[in-house]
């Protein structure tokens, strides 16, 4: 399936609608779907929603997303596919997200050589930036997610940024403090929102608190907002909460799961839609 996905009809023809109503996609022999993992502010109210996908193949065995997205070579044989799924994933994200749009944010996670391409030159062409004008979604409720040490071209992605920033969007660095996390990179990007990983949040409760510590320094140099991920008890949730952290996110205050199971009646009392600004 090389060079695919390359126009809205090579799109159209990988989509589907499931038993939910749901949109899914069908590509090769895997089947992609969409969850949502809630991220709350300090008070409580959810900002907004990470997509994430799920993928199984189409005798319904899962397969794992960190193999999907695993770091290739441009020349490896299966990088043409992988950002095929990456491009075709932010596709069902966004429409599944377009009937709750105007009152939450959602954090969409890109490989990084596709955000140098997608965002690298915003123009009225550009298949998002349309694709958000006909579902309604403002582009100031959408963060791109990007793993800054991912991608060996730091000032493209930098330019990327940038150019994402002045068009609307906010960029997210995600997964900072994991091995090749860079200082100096953040500096190079100045990201909306610095997602610090839960492997920083680990140390810190072991007592070796300067990481983190210091990864919060940096997103208040930069100007950034912060945002710790993988909260997952109630006594991390604590100690985070006692920081100058904004942000909040992890299976201890929501499982991914379908938007609809967040607004059935019963529920949608507990979500307070204030807009990210």
């Amino acid at each position: 399936m090389d060079n695919h996905l390359r126009t809205r009809g090579s799109f159209e023809q990988c989509l589907s609608t499931n038993e939910n109503g749901e949109l899914i996609a069908l590509y090769d022999d895997l089947v992609l779907t969409s969850v949502y993992q809630p991220i709350f502010r300090a008070d409580g109210s959810t900002v907004g929603f990470e997509a994430l996908v799920r993928a199984n193949t189409v005798n319904d065995e899962p397969i794992c997303p960190a193999h999907l997205f695993r770091e290739l070579d441009i020349d490896h044989p299966h990088y043409r596919s992988q950002i095929d799924i990456d491009r075709l994933a932010r596709v069902i994200h966004l429409r599944n997200f377009a009937p709750y749009a105007g009152e939450h944010a959602i954090f969409l996670n890109m490989l990084p050589s596709s955000a140098v391409v997608a965002i690298a030159k915003f123009s009225s062409q550009n298949l998002m930036v349309k694709r958000l004008a006909e579902l309604g979604i403002p582009r100031q409720h959408v963060v791109l997610e990007v793993v800054e040490h991912l991608h060996e071209d730091v000032q493209a992605l930098a330019v990327a940024s940038a150019h994402s920033v002045q068009n609307g969007f906010r960029i997210a660095i995600d997964d900072y403090g994991v091995s090749g996390s860079q200082e100096t990179r953040v500096r190079s990007l100045k990201p909306s929102i610095l997602k610090i990983d839960r492997s920083l949040l680990q140390t810190y409760m072991q007592g070796e608190t300067q990481p983190l510590l210091d990864g919060i320094a940096l997103a208040k140099e930069v100007y950034a907002e912060v945002l710790v991920e993988g909260i997952e008890n109630e006594a991390e949730y604590a100690a985070m909460k006692m920081l100058a952290v904004d942000y909040f996110q992890g299976f201890h205050l929501g499982m991914p799961q379908r938007l609809s199971d967040y607004f059935q009646p019963s529920k949608k009392s507990a979500v307070t839609t204030v807009a990210l600004s």
